[in-house]
């Protein structure tokens, strides 16, 4: 048995997500007006926020996996050079950021071989 949606509240959800669209544009929007790494940079970290929070299912095919990393990871590079762009300390707080993240994924990581 299926649960049919009523056309109040499918155009109830569908203004939703047009007032949403229309916002997060006004937001780049107001930030490319203050310098255009901002709005890039809010960009990329909707990147890194998007890939971390759809997670795919364990049974997923491998490169669904390898996409959401990618996307992150692009995201991240992103943001990076947005800093370094926009203030450049805080570039360095960002690699500094990742180097510290993949030495604790070594040091907690299971080797193969054990």
């Amino acid at each position: 048995m299926t649960t049919q949606r009523t056309p109040r509240a499918l155009a109830r959800e569908a203004a939703g997500l047009c007032l949403t669209a229309l916002g997060v544009l006004g937001v780049l929007v107001a930030l490319g007006a203050l310098h255009w790494a901002a709005a890039l940079n809010a960009v990329m970290i909707g990147l890194i926020v998007a890939g971390w929070l759809i997670t795919p299912k364990p049974d997923a095919p491998r490169r669904v996996h390898v996409l959401r990393w990618a996307v992150c990871g692009v995201g991240y590079s992103g943001v990076t050079a947005c800093a370094f762009v926009l203030y450049a300390p805080a570039g360095w707080l960002y690699i500094a950021l990742a180097v510290t993240a993949a030495g604790l994924w070594l040091a907690t990581h299971e080797s193969e071989g054990a």
